[in-house]
């Protein structure tokens, strides 16, 4: 008797290794975005949620828990998984931004991709719990792997100013670039109990480009001034997450495979908390001088090259409360936050950040999960909404001198499609689709109303990473 691993499992691993080798292409040629807040501390930050609780407004964001899908911002729901999870998530945004002092209006669209993730259940404990030859409670233990952008940089921002007694001189701001970050996740469950942990490398680069431009035709013979930065930026990041679920009625078991019998219409109050950080990030910065005469040509007049520097992040934390069943209608509330004033350059505080929070409210319902005739399609599918509020991180000072904390708020909806496979009578896998409308900015500022389009894709199989025989 020999044993044999699936070769499905191969197949998952090198599609994996093609997705993140065309990563940096796919976000070079289509990232067009133009983020004028993202200027200041580590950017726009990427929300670490799959599409699934994105379209939930983020209100599961410490409670959801899955035996298909993936919660990276809870790493602890990873022992709640049941089949290899294949996931990859794709968003595109469109932004319509206001000036107020202005008048002025741009718009900008961007494009990247929102996830790549892996994972899998190590033990099956729903397996030796029908053991009568094993005794005790098992514990279910999964595992994943994961790639995420975490910050972007993308800004083109121009304005005019006097200097002394010189008038008119342009000063042009731009930036760009992608901090990401891979995961190494594991989550274990213990009877109602999970607890997890996400391990990894947050890493990129970002570079900024500032511009001065004498417009006066009296300073025609002066020099322009143009000084680039380019920064790289590493180190380790981490996350800590606890869930507890509370079955309310008569304690059966769950059947996955078979939705309709056992206890999966019943309703479950589920509540968790999460926090996560990182290392003191190592940075390294390349900076250049470059002048302009009346020649129109560049010419570098300083560079300074691998200078070395640290940046401490903030603390995230967040907790949430939820209550339902996974086949019927569920709701949940969480709340997050992060220590922005904390946060220094080596060792120097930023004047433009502080605290920030949000609450988010989500809920998902399925119509009609056991329907036998088959009939409607859309009775099986997952529908989704939500919807966020709280304030940014960045403030941002006025022209008459007045300090404002940005406001970030929204909406969300969205759609779980389920793939059947008909012979097993079983779920292969989901199409998620979502929306969201939101607004990030000061009604005194610049006001970011932006649209949001995520597509998302998982596969799941029983047999991955699972050994066959034959004889």
């Amino acid at each position: 008797m020999h044993r044999i691993f699936y070769p499905f499992t191969a197949y998952a691993l090198l599609l994996m290794l093609a997705l993140l080798l065309g990563t940096t292409t796919v976000e070079a040629q289509y990232a067009r975005g133009n983020s004028p807040y993202s200027r200041y501390g580590f950017g726009d930050l990427a929300s670490s949620m799959m599409i699934t609780d994105q379209s939930m407004g983020g209100g599961m964001a410490a409670t959801q828990r899955s035996y298909w899908n993936v919660n990276l911002v809870n790493p602890a729901s990873l022992g709640q998984l049941h089949r290899t999870a294949f996931q990859v998530g794709l968003n595109y945004e469109h932004h319509a931004l206001n000036e107020k002092s202005t008048g002025l209006n741009a718009t900008a669209n961007n494009g990247n991709l929102s996830y790549l993730s892996l994972a899998f259940p190590i033990t099956k404990s729903w397996q030796v719990r029908g053991d009568t030859l094993r005794r005790g409670e098992p514990v279910q233990w999964g595992m994943g792997f994961s790639l995420m952008p975490y910050s972007s940089r993308s800004y083109d921002v121009s304005v005019v100013r006097s200097v002394g007694d010189i008038p008119n001189v342009n000063f042009n701001y731009q930036g760009n670039g992608n901090r990401y970050r891979i995961n190494w996740s594991n989550g274990v469950t213990y009877k109602g109990l999970s607890v997890g942990a996400n391990v990894g490398l947050l890493f990129g680069q970002v570079n900024d480009i500032t511009s001065i431009d004498f417009q006066d035709s009296s300073y025609v013979f002066g020099y322009d001034e143009v000084f680039v930065t380019q920064e790289n930026v590493s180190g380790l990041i981490w996350d800590i997450g606890v869930q507890y679920e509370y079955f309310v009625g008569k304690d059966d078991d769950d059947n996955m495979d078979e939705p309709c019998t056992g206890g999966n219409f019943r309703q479950k109050l589920i509540v968790g908390a999460y926090v996560g950080g990182t290392s003191g990030l190592a940075t390294s910065t390349d900076q250049e001088t470059l002048i302009q005469g009346p020649s129109q040509i560049l010419t570098s007049l300083n560079t300074v090259t691998d200078q070395k520097g640290t940046i401490k992040m903030p603390l995230k934390y967040g907790g949430g409360i939820s209550y339902g069943s996974e086949y019927g209608f569920k709701i949940g509330i969480s709340y997050e936050g992060q220590t922005w004033s904390s946060y220094r350059v080596d060792g120097v505080a930023d004047d433009n950040l502080t605290d920030s929070w949000k609450i988010a409210t989500g809920l998902q319902w399925v119509p009609d999960i056991c329907e036998k005739n088959s009939t409607s399609y859309f009775n099986r599918v997952r529908y989704r909404f939500g919807a966020h509020y709280g304030s940014d991180q960045r403030i941002i000072t006025a022209a008459n001198g007045t300090a404002y904390q940005l406001q970030d708020y929204g909406v969300a909806m969205g759609a779980g499609f389920p793939i059947h496979n008909r012979k097993l009578k079983s779920f292969v896998g989901f199409v998620n689709l979502g929306l969201e409308f939101g607004y990030v900015g000061h009604p005194e500022l610049i006001g970011d109303m932006y649209f949001k389009v995520n597509l998302g894709f998982a596969l799941n199989a029983s047999g991955w990473f699972q050994k066959s025989k034959f004889r």
